[in-house]
């Protein structure tokens, strides 16, 4: 389960550089930057989530 969620964790980051670093311009707009920095957050959070392992 981790490994799916840090894939899609993957491809959203992808996408949030695509559309941040796009030629229309869509960097400049604060909701863009906003997103672009919750997918690094997300990003983050999912390669530390498959790293640490915890018994309960």
């Amino acid at each position: 389960m981790k490994v799916i969620l840090l894939g899609i964790a993957i491809i959203l980051f992808g996408i949030a550089i695509i559309s941040v670093y796009s030629s229309t311009g869509l960097g400049y707009s604060s909701g863009t930057i906003i997103g672009f920095g919750i997918s690094i957050l997300g990003l983050i959070v999912s390669i530390v989530g498959c790293l640490i392992n915890y018994d309960k």
